[in-house]
């Protein structure tokens, strides 16, 4: 395709972004599609654990969510033309650590996690680890099993909050 055929459907580079997350969810919005069904929470952590793995596993089985994800924190140079991309992104990131923090918030009153812990400091802290757990595994796929080494990372991270 030309450049000229590109902009003849699409205003700008940010337009032809916004229009490919239209078509193909990031791992992070499909999973909480699929987590948003009401559950009963008797450990919140648990279901902390379950949410970052059920990303993990949309990023593992599905190759449209995970090429959306790889273009979009790995190949896209964030500048003006694409900052609807960056809020979109901010958007989504923001929702995944209010769930988070949720979950820590519900540990915290039931007195099932560490004294001291902070829920938003340890929300960002899950994000970052989902994220960058992600973002090594699309770079080099065969340097390790995402699903079996970030559970056992998810695993060892959420020991060291809970009581």
């Amino acid at each position: 395709m030309t450049r000229g055929a590109i902009y003849w459907h699409f205003l700008d580079k940010g337009a032809l972004f916004n229009a490919m997350f239209d078509r193909a969810k990031m791992p992070m919005d499909e999973a909480m599609q699929v987590l948003d069904n009401q559950r009963d929470v008797k450990d919140p952590l648990l279901c902390l654990r379950d949410d970052m793995m059920t990303v993990l596993r949309i990023v593992v089985e599905d190759e449209k969510a995970r090429r959306v994800f790889e273009i979009a924190t790995l190949k896209t140079e964030f500048i003006d033309e694409v900052d609807s991309v960056r809020a979109r992104r901010r958007e989504s990131i923001a929702l995944w650590q209010d769930r988070m923090e949720g979950h820590l918030k519900q540990a915290q009153e039931k007195g099932m996690l560490r004294a001291g812990v902070g829920t938003l400091a340890a929300a960002q802290g899950g994000w970052i680890l989902v994220d960058g757990l992600i973002r090594n595994w699309i770079f080099e796929p065969t340097l390790f099993d995402l699903l079996e080494l970030g559970g056992t990372v998810i695993d060892t991270y959420l020991a060291g909050l809970r009581a």
